[in-house]
């Protein structure tokens, strides 16, 4: 028979830890993947508005400090 190499003995090992800590249930592992899926979708969407608050931010920043340089 042939030994299994380590990366096939280490994903085995992984696997196993994953089902232990799901009590070998897919249903939950499952449900615990979306849940994790949504959440970094929803970070990503308040990142992502953030970032569009700043760059308006900085946007009017420029104008305005433009505007007062103009005046000067």
């Amino acid at each position: 028979m042939i030994k299994d190499s380590p990366i096939v003995e280490d994903t085995r090992r992984v696997r196993r830890m994953i089902s232990e800590k799901f009590d070998h249930d897919i249903d939950r592992y499952i449900a615990y993947l979306q849940s994790e899926a949504a959440a970094r979708q929803a970070k990503k969407a308040v990142q992502c508005s953030d970032s569009s608050d700043n760059l308006i931010a900085d946007t009017e920043n420029r104008e305005r400090t433009g505007k007062e340089n103009r005046t000067n």
